[in-house]
């Protein structure tokens, strides 16, 4: 199985990584600032919070495949790992790279951007897939997991032949058939990237606050108004249903850190990926995560303050940087 990660940043580098080591024939399609960290350092490191340290070095790492895509052979499968608004552009490039059996995953977080390319990209399987778990790149070519959680991918025959070569190896990785509540309830969560972006602390540092929780217990909660105004279900990625997660993220420091022990273990110098964005002045996928929420908002009548407020907050960083 010859597999491609179309657009390779941090998520994708570590995606890679473990496909690599799981034995895969992996190339990268990437900025040439990543190829030239990778090269650099002897190959994609990869480490997470509870002290896995690994380094791989891909089968080939590809910069220039928008010029001359017909070069490379037709892939398999196809992780899409670029940012939402970026998506749109890169059809004719996935038509060019894959065959009529190939697979295409896209990995973006927030609503939208799948809906923009799927009807352009009809002779092949196309599924979607997320990522619950944080990743930053840090210096020497080594990209830190620094909160719990496993790939989770759409399942088919091909999802499936690389869930089995990854839990050989010990990772994790999860499949489901329907993935809109999962990628719903993902939505959930991400609201806080934008807010972490905002306070510009680590994640951990962040929710230690109990007013920057009380914004994102707001942020939630308007999300979850407009998810029962929808009729829509949402996959639960805590111990606790999704609904308690305001009250519980509302609670004082001291009952939150009782009750919250897991939210918490996570890596202490954790950030979110817009924060990321924000740092390198990059646009951010703002638009399609906490402005999605209020998108849907208006579409079924729900007041999403919280969530407006937030979108004008990143797009003011994204204009001073």
């Amino acid at each position: 199985m010859k597999i491609a990660i179309f657009g390779a940043g941090s998520t994708g580098c570590y995606l890679a990584g473990q496909l690599c080591l799981s034995g895969f024939d992996v190339s990268l399609i990437c900025r040439p600032a990543i190829k030239q960290t990778i090269l650099a350092n002897n190959g994609i490191t990869m480490s997470d919070y509870q002290g896995f340290l690994a380094t791989v070095m891909p089968q080939k790492m590809i910069t220039d495949i928008e010029q001359t895509p017909t070069a490379y052979a037709a892939f398999d499968v196809v992780f899409v790992t670029l940012k939402c608004h970026q998506v749109s552009s890169i059809a004719n490039t996935l038509i060019e790279i894959t065959h009529n059996n190939s697979s295409i995953i896209f990995m973006q977080n927030g609503l939208g951007s799948f809906d923009t390319i799927k009807d352009t990209l009809k002779h092949c399987n196309l599924l979607q897939g997320i990522t619950p778990f944080n990743v930053l790149q840090q210096t020497g070519g080594r990209f830190h997991k620094g909160t719990e959680g496993v790939f989770t991918l759409q399942q088919n025959e091909h999802t499936q032949t690389i869930q089995t070569a990854m839990q050989a190896q010990g990772f994790g990785c999860d499949l489901h058939q329907d993935m809109a509540p999962v990628i719903y309830g993902k939505l959930l969560l991400n609201l806080n990237n934008a807010l972490n972006a905002i306070t510009d602390l680590p994640i951990k540092q962040q929710l230690s606050q109990r007013e920057s929780r009380r914004q994102l217990a707001g942020a939630m909660t308007e999300w979850l108004n407009v998810c029962q105004a929808a009729n829509i279900a949402l996959h639960q990625y805590t111990k606790v249903k999704p609904k308690w997660l305001p009250l519980i993220l509302s609670l004082p420091n001291v009952l939150f850190t009782l009750l919250a022990k897991q939210m918490l273990d996570i890596d202490p110098q954790a950030r979110s990926s817009m924060w990321e964005d924000i740092q390198a002045k990059r646009k951010t996928e703002i638009v399609y995560i906490n402005g999605a929420v209020v998108s849907l908002g208006k579409q079924y009548g729900v007041n999403t303050p919280i969530n407006r407020a937030i979108v004008a907050q990143i797009h003011k960083l994204e204009q001073s940087v």
